[in-house]
């Protein structure tokens, strides 16, 4: 099995923001790009892996949103195909202090060559659960503060399971466009010595890592709607 492969569980903990924040809203369509990756060392300077990913969710309705994405960067620098697919169901609604309660559930696959004449190729899927609890704050609630606990389960050929804990913003550039910032804690439980390359951690214990997500909604906005009141008026 190549090599790349080795490492992916960690990687892909970190590899983008976390999905399910909050609801987009019925009908909305929301293409993300998200950028970062584990913080590793690179000429003495800590600096994230530069890992990308391009998707998009969709409001199945205004509780629930479905998502895919595709893992460009691992298709252009290791020739692997990467995709993932999921779904995010709000269980409980913000309200003052008491945080919206999220929960998503994403299947990853990735499967490819390392490199073109090397060693056969090989397939892995993970899985992978998150619970994020948020707050909506700002002059028009658009920003919205978060914290996630999730984990990316290998369940064959061996089985592994990658904790992580995450805290983010999701940073409002007007009605439609945000900007999220995301730190996380990889494997916060575990060593990281000796690992290839070097992950920055708390008492070299897991990996931090860092991303940077863009999104931009397309469709009615849930605060676009009439209120019941004003359809009632209609």
């Amino acid at each position: 099995m190549f090599r790349a492969l080795l490492l992916l569980p960690l990687a892909l903990t970190a590899c983008s923001t976390i999905h399910g924040v909050k609801p987009v809203g019925r009908g909305v369509i929301r293409p993300e790009l998200s950028v970062g990756g584990p913080i590793t060392q690179v000429y003495g300077a800590p600096i994230p892996i530069p890992l990308s990913q391009l998707g998009a969710t969709y409001g199945l309705d205004d509780k629930t949103d479905l998502h895919a994405a595709w893992h460009t960067s691992a298709a252009s620098f290791y020739n692997l195909f990467g995709a993932d697919v999921g779904a995010s169901r709000e269980l409980l609604e913000w309200a003052g202090v008491r945080p919206r309660l999220m929960a998503d559930l994403t299947v990853l696959t990735f499967a490819g060559d390392n490199e073109p004449g090397g060693s056969p190729g090989g397939f892995r899927l993970f899985v992978q659960p998150t619970v994020t609890g948020s707050w909506d704050w700002g002059k028009h609630k658009r920003e919205t503060v978060y914290v996630s606990l999730t984990a990316l389960f290998q369940p064959f050929p061996k089985l592994h399971l990658v904790p992580a804990l995450a805290v983010g913003n999701e940073w409002a550039l007007g009605k439609r466009l945000s900007l999220t910032t995301e730190f996380k804690w990889i494997s916060f439980y575990k060593s990281n010595l000796p690992v290839v390359p070097d992950y920055y951690g708390p008492g070299n214990i897991g990996a931090l890592g860092f991303n940077l997500g863009l999104g931009y909604a397309i469709g009615k906005l849930p605060e676009d709607r009439p209120t019941e009141a004003e359809g009632a008026a209609q």
